[in-house]
């Protein structure tokens, strides 16, 4: 039995757009300086990236607000077109790269596990901010 996979333009659509968004502000994020060996614009990009998708993931799993049409479309949207373009592990990799190649090993360790520990810790506050902000659309909270 073959399976017919089933585009939806209206999903591509979201995606599309949010990624543009995201891309947008990836780029932007390019331009905050460099402190020493630390690429400031990427771990900008990638902690709030962390932090939105978070937030969002959990808001949406826990509101009620929204019909799961929409909800299919902010998570697309919002999740895998924004902060699917505003996160890059491509970046961080040649950068982590760029770093080891020229020698700078404790400078590569110390970005890398800066970005994992931050993207960590934004990721765990994302999800409470959006747990509390579902939970207060609801009245659990006062």
């Amino acid at each position: 039995m073959s399976r017919r996979h089933i585009i939806r333009l209206d999903l591509m659509g979201v995606v599309f757009v949010g990624g543009c968004v995201g891309t947008g502000l990836r780029y932007a994020c390019s331009s905050i300086a460099d402190c020493g060996t630390f690429h400031l614009g990427t771990f900008t990009a990638n902690m709030t990236a962390c932090f939105i998708y978070a937030a969002l993931s959990a808001w949406l799993g826990c509101s009620t607000r929204l019909t799961s049409r929409a909800k299919e479309y902010v998570n697309r949207g919002f999740g895998m077109g924004m902060c699917g373009g505003l996160s890059t592990m491509s970046t961080l990799a040649l950068e982590q790269f760029t770093l080891l190649h020229g020698g700078d090993a404790p400078g590569a360790a110390i970005y890398c596990a800066a970005t994992f520990l931050v993207g960590f810790a934004l990721a765990y506050a994302g999800s409470r901010v959006g747990s509390h902000i579902a939970n207060k659309e609801k009245g659990a909270v006062r």
